[in-house]
């Protein structure tokens, strides 16, 4: 990547007042990647400044010239991530293979497209008249919007966030991942290249203290965050003090219930292994528990343990690479510790993947994926987000011993069920306590940008996507007409 990298406050890319820290290759950790920009107080009050200053403008335009402007500006972000091979410096900053990598930094330039129908019809309101009066409910953009983004598929998130909120007709101000905040950088440099000064800023900074600034600070309006259960909950009690509304995008453990009926092949296990290991297991909508009849825990797990010794762990940009390592070292030693603590539990630990020699002596972050069988519903493993490349494999009786054990979690963010009976299919969806339930699939490749997309529980507060996730980014008003006076 040949272009600087740096804030984006007020239409201009500038360096960090606060200096810069080195942000390295997970594959690689000796090798630095770039030297990241890091704000200084006075450069977040900047950036929120200049969004606060272009929002009465950027507001007052119709929907359909914002969609036209944020459209271009997404066609150009989207121009330069193949300009740049974003792709390519996203692999290296994160660790991800290269094509997840392709196609979280790849969508970018089509998302406004699909975004604007949505708020559009989430834009639409209603009016109805009684004797008199005439009602009308609108709905109006907040302001500015405190876009805080997660390290797992940072460009992905970035897009639904800023786009809804910049079509809604807010300003933004995104808060980068520090640990891979470059390619956030570049495409949020692109879109306030093409849009109008301090309608899109960029903040960055190696310690969490900039993102609590900026969730207190007195010149946001909104915050939109995606993260981990305990930073979200820090946010929602900042935010609270503000009494300002938040959209909380949290952590899952996401169970899959294969049904009595579904004939274990390698088909399935490829399809369950792909919802599980995507990012190498970094994914809050992964498959975290597999619930498998009894007396097919055996067939389920020899079809997984098969499946998953066809992976090879290492650097992504290495060709014959199909999982990369863990983001950062204490994600690694995490899952390291759940797997260790089932084993002394009885449970039989699968490691079967293949681990590049030379991305293994250079101390990349690699976890061989692993397979659990037989560990007990209260194994860390099991009751706990992972969030790493293991999958605990867990025999019930029925279905509704299945469904009570999956329900008996704090979290509620995803859920599936494979069966091949409809009205099974229909009753375990409805008594499945998660905000989104998929039926014969699971996670990031069965989404539908269309409908909402939001956690039950502790997995999360508000909406993202759909019109219900565009409307997120706006706050009704109530006008109510009567006839004027008469002289």
């Amino acid at each position: 990547m040949g272009e600087a990298i740096g804030l984006v406050i007020d239409g201009a890319v500038v360096p960090g007042e606060a200096g810069t820290y080195p942000v390295t290759n997970p594959a690689r950790p000796a090798e630095v990647v770039f030297e990241a920009p890091s704000a200084s107080p006075a450069q977040l009050d900047c950036a929120v400044a200049a969004a606060r200053a272009a929002f009465p403008t950027w507001a007052a335009l119709g929907p359909e010239e914002r969609a036209e402007l944020v459209g271009k500006a997404a066609s150009a972000a989207g121009a330069v991530v193949e300009a740049q091979d974003l792709a390519t410096f996203l692999t290296r900053e994160h660790g991800k293979v290269l094509w997840e990598a392709q196609f979280d930094s790849g969508t970018i330039g089509g998302m406004a497209n699909a975004f604007a129908p949505l708020v559009a019809e989430a834009l639409t309101g209603r009016s109805f008249s009684g004797g008199a009066r005439r009602t009308s409910v609108v709905h109006e953009p907040y302001g500015v919007v405190a876009a805080i983004l997660p390290f797992n598929w940072p460009v992905s998130v970035l897009g639904n966030k800023v786009l809804p909120a910049l079509l809604a007709g807010n300003t933004v101000v995104i808060k980068a991942p520090p640990t891979c905040p470059g390619a956030v950088l570049a495409i949020a440099a692109a879109l306030a290249d093409a849009l109008p000064p301090g309608v899109v800023n960029a903040v960055n900074g190696s310690t969490p203290e900039l993102g609590a600034t900026l969730v207190f600070h007195p010149g946001v309006d909104m915050v939109s965050f995606t993260g981990g259960v305990p930073t979200g909950r820090a946010v929602m009690a900042a935010a609270a003090s503000a009494v300002r509304p938040v959209v909380l995008e949290l952590g899952g453990n996401d169970p899959a219930i294969l049904a009595p009926d579904v004939e274990i092949d390698d088909a399935l296990a490829d399809k369950i292994a792909a919802a599980t290991f995507i990012t190498s297991g970094q994914v809050c909508m992964a498959i975290k528990r597999l619930y498998v009849p009894q007396d097919k825990v055996g067939a389920m797990v020899d079809a997984l343990v098969a499946r998953v010794g066809s992976e090879v762990v290492g650097d992504g940009l290495a060709p014959e690479v199909t999982m990369g390592p863990v983001h950062r070292p204490a994600a690694r030693q995490r899952v390291e510790d759940m797997l260790e603590e089932a084993a002394s539990r009885g449970a039989r630990v699968h490691r079967p993947a293949r681990v590049r020699e030379q991305d293994a002596a250079a101390g990349g972050y690699l976890v061989s994926p692993a397979i659990v069988d037989g560990a007990p519903d209260d194994a860390q493993i099991v009751c706990e987000e992972q969030f790493a490349p293991a999958l605990p494999v867990i025999g019930y009786g029925d279905v509704d011993e299945a469904l009570r054990r999956a329900n008996d979690s704090p979290y509620g963010l995803c859920a599936s069920i494979w069966t091949g009976d409809e009205d099974l299919a229909t009753s375990a969806a409805r008594r499945l306590e998660a905000g989104t339930v998929f039926v014969n699939n699971h996670g990031t490749a069965a989404m539908d940008h269309r409908a909402p997309f939001g956690g039950w529980k502790q997995s999360g507060y508000g909406l993202e996507l759909g019109p219900e996730g565009m409307l997120a980014f706006t706050h009704p008003k109530t006008i109510l007409q009567f006839p004027a006076p008469t002289r």
